[in-house]
């Protein structure tokens, strides 16, 4: 049977597909299962029903594969155990409530980010309350006269802990009033935790006068090749053309990532127009937009780009069953490169496909770069564009394996948050809907383009959507109301590669230059130079600025 349209697709999928005929799971389906972020996640969907009990709670505590705050503020509410009952309260309590609580309570709440976010007035009545030294030491530095000067004089581990620790505003009051002097910032560069402040402090717009300092710094080896790579785009911002250089340069002797090397030769093109380091560039074996870049500007096909064909089906892999590809992997983490490969081979099948691909590029140590299209016939109805996008999506977000499981518990190929599928679902009238149907990679498809629609109408560019896809359309209106890809003479890069959001940023990054490659593959390329012009376009990027 084959269905045509979308509703009646998904009807179709509703009919056959046996994970759709789940009515729910009990504590007896865990005791056989393999720890793993699957395992967790049907965890934490038994935990929010009221079939959990607290003794139930308290077996699957033990089973958990990846604890994070969350999943233990669930246990918590689920189990007998005030202990946990008690730290899961303050670890929520801003410092107002803590104050008013025991000093067990305090003790578990308190941090950095709290302690500096009280008034001076109050620091000598908290002090005495609180047993970690390294906050005491803190409050120590806090109740100085000069703040600043008491922090200077301080040890490297204190002063970074005061720092990185601290609120803006606290920042802003107590270190962005001075230039600290030049040997101070290189004898703390020699503290791996300096790393943290470079980040923070040019990430932030508002600490110029510290952001001014670093200019100055000579990096010891503890400052990575990430920070280095900041410290130049830091001079950029000052007009510091040569330091600037000299900073990406030191990105790349440290970089332990060709994607690293490549984005700071790509800077060391834009300070400098030299055409040497567009050439070294175009010899990266890395498939990311800076390559891309230099491949198209120089005519240079891709190279070490894959994408098979295979056919038939596995005979007994289930890829729709988020425990089979656990219970697989469990033997992949203790093989030897060419053990990878020839388990590779098992998967060689259309319908596994993702499973060969992504075994394939861990046997080649990812020296060959693998953009399959899986499950081809799901969306070949599409457009070309909309295909490429919702391809280059999926392959940052699963490498396509249908039934996987990430540490936030988005689900299946197009990891889809469980609140997100069941708002689509509502929306689209699909009142029996299981969250399992997110690993059948049919629905994945399904749902991806139901979603896409709704980005799509409001973002008029692949970036934007990626953006949007990973961090929500809220926080996309944001950056782009804050003024992104206006106000820099490096436009479009400069915002590219200055978005506060860290995980979104490099998101949007990979799926643009996966779409460019996917475009490729089907037949309708597209320039990466057109996209990124696309992007200063006032049309493409202002719509929400209004």
């Amino acid at each position: 049977m084959r269905c045509k349209f979308l509703i009646g697709t998904f009807f179709c999928l509703l009919a056959f597909s046996p994970l759709l005929a789940e009515e729910g799971v009990d504590f007896s389906f865990f005791k056989d299962k393999p720890q793993s972020l699957a395992k967790d996640f049907y965890m934490y969907e038994y935990l929010q029903s009221d079939k959990a009990t607290p003794a139930e709670a308290k077996a699957l505590f033990g089973m958990v594969h990846t604890m994070n705050l969350r999943f233990f503020h669930l246990f918590a509410k689920k189990m007998d155990n005030p202990e946990f009952k008690k730290i899961s309260q303050c670890l929520d309590l801003d410092i107002t409530s803590l104050m008013k609580e025991d000093d067990a309570c305090l003790n578990i709440g308190i941090n950095a980010a709290k302690l500096t976010s009280l008034p001076k007035s109050q620091l000598a009545y908290i002090k005495p309350r609180i047993q970690n030294e390294t906050l005491t030491k803190l409050i120590s530095l806090m109740e100085s006269e000069n703040v600043y000067e008491s922090a200077l004089k301080s040890d490297t581990e204190t002063f970074l802990s005061l720092y990185n620790g601290s609120i803006t505003a606290y920042k802003l009051a107590n270190f962005n009033q001075h230039t600290p002097p030049k040997e101070q910032l290189n004898r703390l560069s020699n503290h791996p935790r300096f790393n943290q402040l470079v980040y923070n402090t040019i990430q932030n717009e508002k600490l110029e006068t510290m952001q001014k300092a670093l200019l100055s710094i000579e990096p010891s080896l503890h400052v990575n090749s990430k920070s280095l790579f900041y410290l130049g785009l830091n001079a950029l911002k000052y007009n510091e053309k040569s330091k600037a250089l000299a900073f990406f340069e030191h990105s790349i002797e440290r970089a332990r990532k060709q994607e690293e090397k490549d984005k700071a030769l790509f800077w060391q093109y834009l300070t400098s127009h030299n055409a040497h380091y567009l050439q070294k560039l175009s010899q990266s074996s890395d498939i990311n937009i800076y390559s891309l870049f230099a491949f198209e500007t120089l005519g240079i096909p891709l190279k070490n780009v894959i994408s098979p064909l295979l056919q038939g089906k596995h005979p007994s892999f289930d890829v729709s069953d988020p425990f089979a590809w656990a219970k697989e992997m469990n033997k992949v983490y203790n093989m030897n490169t060419k053990e990878v490969e020839a388990f590779a081979h098992s998967f060689e099948y259309a319908n596994t496909l993702p499973h060969y691909c992504y075994l394939m590029e861990r046997a080649t140590r990812y020296s060959k770069h693998y953009y399959p299209i899986p499950y081809a016939e799901e969306i070949a109805h599409y457009s070309i564009h909309r295909q490429a996008l919702m391809l280059a999506i999926a392959r940052q977000e699963s490498r396509f394996l249908p039934s996987v499981v990430s540490t936030s518990y988005a689900l299946g190929m197009m990891q889809f948050m469980p609140f997100v599928a069941r708002d689509i679902a509502k929306k689209t009238k699909l009142d029996s809907f299981d969250i399992g149907a997110m690993f059948d990679p049919r629905v994945a498809y399904l749902f991806g383009n139901i979603h896409l629609d709704f980005l799509e109408r409001n973002l008029m560019h692949p970036l934007f959507v990626a953006y949007a896809y990973n961090g929500g359309i809220g926080f996309t209106k944001r950056h782009l109301q804050g003024g992104a890809f206006s106000q820099n003479a490096y436009e479009p890069f400069w915002s590219m590669e200055k978005m506060v959001n860290e995980e979104s940023r490099e998101y949007g990054k990979k799926v643009l230059a996966n779409y460019v490659v996917y475009r490729q593959l089907l037949g309708d390329t597209v320039s990466i130079n057109n996209l990124f012009e696309m992007l200063l376009i006032p049309s493409v990027s202002d719509r929400f600025r209004n």
